[in-house]
């Protein structure tokens, strides 16, 4: 499975999230790069925990990061977290 990952600059750094999987990961960070490394390391933790808790893993073969330009998509997840 790739996963899709949107990235978008916000007005105080970057942002990156997926619309792909069931619970909501929202990273943020100064720059591009580590809001895509954070990204990743609250995948592996949420990974981690399901494996813990005895769920389902998705297989993920790659992710597909892409950059928007649109910041109004990013804040209703920030809201929301």
């Amino acid at each position: 499975m790739v996963l899709n990952v949107r990235v978008e600059k916000t007005s105080d750094g970057w942002g990156a999230y997926t619309p792909d999987l069931d619970a909501a990961i929202v990273a943020l960070g100064e720059t591009r790069e580590e809001a895509i490394q954070d990204f990743r390391d609250a995948l592996l933790d949420l990974f981690d925990y399901r494996r813990e808790e005895g769920r389902a893993v998705p297989d993920i073969t790659a992710l597909e990061i892409r950059e928007t330009r649109d910041v109004e998509t990013l804040r209703p997840m920030l809201a929301a977290a």
